[in-house]
């Protein structure tokens, strides 16, 4: 068993790992997939950090969903997720339950990262850490953002995601 001090040392570490290899890949997804599958072991390796890469911006550069976020929802899901597609036990009352349990961890992540940004949209938390919008799909526009110093203030969603996901994880497990 863990002690508290030692837990908040590991979600600190991943969520800076998280923020750190956002800014080194210039992909809030594939920076938050990297520091929870490093610090939980988690499986996927390298293929799931390529994967990880159509996360982002905001899922295909789409302004939905914040990548970060995708990516701390799929680490809670190698480690709580189901492991078969089907199973006669997820139609009993145990099996529900447990289904239900795994889904609050997700709604939770959710949840705490919205109250942070006010949104889980990556359209809605770039103009609130960069002053302004932009279009991904311009070449122009993705210039100016980086311009703007972007990888580095885009470190600050992947580093919740994962300090939030870690947190659920530790908390859980």
């Amino acid at each position: 068993m863990l002690s508290e001090s030692k837990k908040a040392e590991i979600v600190d570490r991943t969520a800076k790992k998280a923020g750190d290899y956002e800014a080194e890949s210039i992909s809030c997804a594939q920076g938050t997939m990297a520091a929870l599958q490093e610090e939980f072991d988690l499986p996927g390796g390298k293929d799931l950090l390529v994967k990880a890469t159509t996360f982002m911006p905001g899922l295909a550069s789409r302004g939905e969903t914040c990548g970060a976020l995708v990516a701390g929802l799929v680490a809670l899901g190698l480690v709580f997720g189901k492991e078969r597609l089907s199973d006669p036990s997820y139609n009993t009352p145990e099996g529900v339950q447990e289904f239900r349990k795994n889904k609050t961890k997700a709604w939770r992540l959710c949840e705490e990262f919205k109250e942070e940004w006010g949104s889980t949209k990556c359209a809605d938390i770039r103009p609130l850490i960069m002053g302004r919008e932009y279009d991904m799909w311009d070449p122009k526009e993705w210039d100016q953002f980086l311009a703007d110093g972007g990888t580095e203030k885009c470190r600050k969603p992947a580093e919740r995601a994962a300090s939030i996901a870690a947190r659920i994880i530790l908390e859980e497990s």
